[in-house]
């Protein structure tokens, strides 16, 4: 049987591990030929294992662009899509927007985390879709349900998070779209427009009493950064809402790795590189190391277009260089953060 690494959420009861696992000091904490049980990840989870090396069966297809999750998938997502882009409509021209859908939304997206293999994949598979307001809003909200979970927050809370994730940019429903669709660089009259919607968003959320006043800071505060130089309020540190320091990384991961209509997208890889370089002022720490070191074992597998042409498959993300994985290219393993020559350029 052959080997392949996985995320540990993405392992299954009947899994059997291929190689042995160890802690960080060295202690042997489950062994090759173990069969995955209930048990078995809750272990694994403990002791902070995040990938795992298991037999893959000689018949196993593709867990998503081959199957029917896939399908299902793009379903739903343009089901949400649809509903969202009512409730934004209704905003811009002053309706009063129906709630129902937002928890309708929130629903299928929170169903998604345990319905679907593997949702990173799926939403690579529907980033060249079209409607970026709405997309963007759909994307930050499962990456931030993604991050709530590893963080161990309870379902209510990540139920809380999802719903800041679906409306935190319904501000920019009252941002002329002559602005938000520019092509080109932005006039700083222009940029202080776009800067409003966080403000806009805040009074907005207000039509929706169903919120709590968590959800609503969360909306106002998803671009303060840690620094101080974020906005609208320049909050810095423990002052800013705890969903807004996961909402912020979700946004700005979906919009580095999303085509834009003045932008090409850049690979997960080369946004691991970015993300750990202005995290430190930008981010908060803790949720911004658990973001990149999960988030990146999910592209474990992944096909990749190299910078000499060839394509290659991910085959492992050490946790010491997450942005240099080592990728199988014609018969050879190369290790990028070793072999500098080569450099991921596509996910294919």
């Amino acid at each position: 049987m052959n080997k392949k690494y996985i995320h540990i959420y993405q392992c299954k009861w009947g899994d059997i591990l291929a190689d042995d696992v160890y802690d960080g000091s060295g202690l042997l904490i489950a062994a090759k030929g173990d069969v995955i049980n209930e048990h078995a990840i809750k272990r694994l989870k403990t002791f902070g294992i995040r990938q795992l090396c298991v037999y893959k069966l000689q018949n196993e297809e593709s867990t998503v662009k081959s199957g029917s999750s896939l399908v299902q998938f793009k379903k739903d997502y343009r089901k949400d899509i649809n509903a969202l882009k009512q409730v934004l409509g209704d905003m811009a021209a002053g309706r009063k927007p129906d709630y129902k859908k937002v928890e309708c939304v929130s629903d299928s997206i929170y169903s998604k985390i345990t319905s679907i293999g593997n949702v990173v994949e799926c939403m690579n598979e529907v980033k060249n879709m079209d409607e970026y307001t709405y997309t963007h809003s759909i994307n930050v909200s499962i990456y931030a349900l993604l991050i709530s979970k590893w963080l161990g927050l309870q379902e209510k809370e990540i139920r809380n998070v999802v719903t800041t994730g679906i409306l935190h940019d319904i501000g920019k429903s009252r941002i002329p779209r002559e602005i938000l669709n520019k092509k080109g660089p932005l006039l700083p009259e222009e940029y202080e427009q776009i800067k409003n919607h966080a403000d806009i968003g805040y009074r907005l959320s207000k039509d929706f009493p169903q919120l709590t006043d968590e959800i609503r800071e969360g909306i106002l505060m998803h671009h303060e950064r840690e620094d101080g130089n974020g906005y609208p309020s320049g909050i810095k540190g423990d002052n800013i809402n705890r969903y807004a320091k996961i909402i912020s990384i979700a946004d700005v991961y979906d919009a580095l790795t999303s085509e834009r209509i003045y932008k090409r997208r850049i690979t997960p890889f080369d946004t691991f590189r970015e993300l750990a370089r202005i995290g430190l002022g930008y981010f908060d720490t803790e949720v911004l190391m658990t973001f990149l070191s999960n988030i990146s074992c999910y592209y474990i597998g992944s096909m990749v277009k190299m910078n000499n042409g060839e394509s290659g498959k991910v085959i492992f993300v050490a946790p010491q260089s997450i942005s240099m994985p080592i990728v199988y290219v014609k018969d050879k393993y190369i290790d990028l953060s070793q072999d500098r020559q080569f450099k991921i350029v596509e996910m294919l």
